[in-house]
């Protein structure tokens, strides 16, 4: 079990992971597929595998994708994976951010 801080980003529509989260999980990042990622902010490649993944209590099989550079800044939650299993509401005026599983 690795444990990471992760942003939500509703544009992504994928998990992407530092590589060094994988390879504490002991996962062999090349063994995934391969997909090649473009974005505002450039292009990179990633690897995908299907990991569990543990979001505020509940436990969900996902595809999550590490980045072949050690380098890669940044872990994300996106679309697939993960926030297709929730359903999310933010009431911005009072700062509040209501969470539930989505099947529930």
């Amino acid at each position: 079990m690795v444990r990471i801080q992760a942003k939500v980003d509703t544009g992504a529509a994928f998990c992407i992971f530092q590589r060094e989260h994988g390879e504490e999980l002991g996962i062999d990042i090349e063994g995934g597929e391969r997909i090649r990622f473009s974005t505002a902010a450039g292009e990179f490649t990633a690897f995908g595998h299907e990991i569990m993944l543990e979001s505020f209590g509940w436990e969900f099989a996902s595809t999550v994708y590490f980045a072949e550079e050690l380098e890669f800044p940044r872990n994300v939650v996106g679309r697939v994976g993960w926030l297709q299993q929730f359903r999310v509401a933010i009431v911005d005026y009072e700062g509040i951010l209501h969470l539930s599983k989505y099947d529930d």
